[in-house]
């Protein structure tokens, strides 16, 4: 007998399972751990992220940082310790009063960073220009420029040291209070759970900084960073600071002892989670085309006149599904989808756009789904284009057509009845049919 699976609220893609399994599996490592979650921009990430860091919370002491709200700071590390100490302090408050002198030791750390974070953002400043960017900097004021470099060269060999005491002393710190929060069994149990989103969006010098920089804490006890990426843009990220011809693979993988790439459903099922919640009735309010609901039904098509070649086979990009009263809609959505390569994030703001337009048409007004959601689209994925395409009078309609053929395309397909039509059969078909204008359409 199966355990059931209590899903969270609006979880399309039902990735609470991931989030479970890969719970049972980091708590099984028992150290230190580094784990990398990948997956595209605009996959939903960070809605899994969110989610599983609630879940955790209710077992282990959790972290979360955006990276991406926070790439303003000079220095990744303090901003990271500012929200361990931020999202962990308040657990203080359930322990006993020794916790406050750790409490006062992890302040003082990050306080102490904070003092000296000018220093550094110096040091970063300086290697970033260089040896042609520092005599360039001392042709323009030679003494005072030169005692700048001095002062800050001497300061940073003075505080060398002292800052690798003030990051072993909040390892430590951070250590102690792991054990402080978990040594009730009952209350909260190891890891700690430290969340990193959106570094992938942040910039390159950024996003490379705080790599560096937080790998000092990787080694701490009782410790599991989970670093979610977008893991090719991050790689495009190294190679802005390191030069095309680095190995960003070889790179990032030293940062992450493992990597979990979460899986992404292909345009029909994400279309089909979509509309799942959908109410059937709905699609009285559209044109109906007569989509095929499988690839290929030769076997139930009457050849009339006996021509044998109005028939097109199937291939493997012809999208298909079950039977069912939402089929219809579902393939359209999936053919425009795949044919401006809709991330899923954007697939789901078209969907919810769609649903915003249905709601405002009154009542006995059918809509034609094909031409609607391919505006939705386009507009979407291109506004530019989408204020080009209604530029055009009646008259211009291969115009319109080819400036969509010559922009978009997908080898995606659909059947209706004895052909295979592409979503440039549509758009070449949309313009000798539809004089809708710009503003008619935001009206709807």
């Amino acid at each position: 007998m199966h355990e059931e699976v209590n899903e969270w609220v609006d979880d399309v893609l039902q990735r609470k399972k991931y989030a479970d399994f890969l719970t049972q599996y980091l708590i099984a490592k028992e150290g230190p751990f580094v784990i990398n979650i990948n997956a595209p921009w605009g996959s939903g990430k960070t809605f899994f992220i969110e989610h599983w860091c609630e879940d955790l919370k209710k077992e282990h002491p959790c972290v979360l940082f955006n990276a991406w709200e926070n790439d303003f700071s000079n220095d990744p590390l303090l901003s990271v310790i500012s929200c361990i100490e931020k999202d962990l302090s308040p657990l203080l408050s359930v322990t006993d009063k020794e916790n406050n002198e750790i409490k006062n030791r992890f302040s003082s750390v990050g306080e102490y960073f904070k003092s000296i974070a000018p220093i550094l953002v110096r040091a970063a400043v300086s290697k970033a220009i260089g040896k042609d960017g520092l005599e360039e900097l001392l042709q323009l004021n030679e003494k005072d420029s030169a005692d700048v470099v001095e002062k800050v060269t001497e300061k940073l060999i003075q505080n060398n040291k002292t800052v690798e005491k003030a990051i072993e002393s909040f390892e430590k710190s951070l250590e102690e209070l792991i054990e402080k929060l978990t040594c009730n069994q009952e209350y909260l149990k190891k890891p700690l759970f430290i969340f990193i989103d959106e570094l992938d969006r942040c910039r390159p010098l950024y996003a490379i900084e705080l790599l560096e920089r937080i790998k000092h804490l990787f080694g701490v006890p009782g410790i599991v960073f989970v670093i979610a990426t977008d893991t090719e843009q991050l790689k495009h990220s190294v190679n802005a600071i390191y030069g095309s011809g680095f190995d960003s693979t070889t790179y990032l993988r030293r940062f992450f002892d493992q990597s979990y790439t979460l899986s992404l459903p292909d345009y029909v099922e994400f279309a089909k989670l979509l509309f799942q919640r959908l109410d059937p009735d709905l699609v009285n309010r559209f044109v109906q085309i007569g989509i095929s609901l499988s690839g290929d039904e030769k076997r139930n098509w009457v050849n009339i006149g006996g021509d044998s070649n109005e028939y097109r086979g199937s291939d493997e990009h012809t999208l298909t599904i079950e039977k069912n009263e939402l089929a219809e809609m579902v393939l359209l959505f999936s053919l425009f989808s795949s044919f401006f390569k809709l991330d899923l994030r954007t697939q789901k703001q078209c969907y919810e756009k769609i649903l915003a337009i249905i709601s405002s048409v009154s009542f006995g007004e059918k809509l034609h789904f094909a031409y609607l959601i391919f505006l939705v689209m386009l507009e979407a994925k291109n506004p530019v284009i989408f204020k080009e395409y209604f530029s055009f009078n009646k008259n211009q309609a291969h115009k319109k057509t080819e400036l969509i053929s010559g922009t978009f395309s997908s080898f995606y397909n659909i059947r209706i009845r004895e052909r295979l039509y592409h979503a440039i059969d549509f758009v070449r078909f949309f313009p000798k049919m539809f004089t809708l204008t710009m503003i008619e359409y935001q009206k709807l």
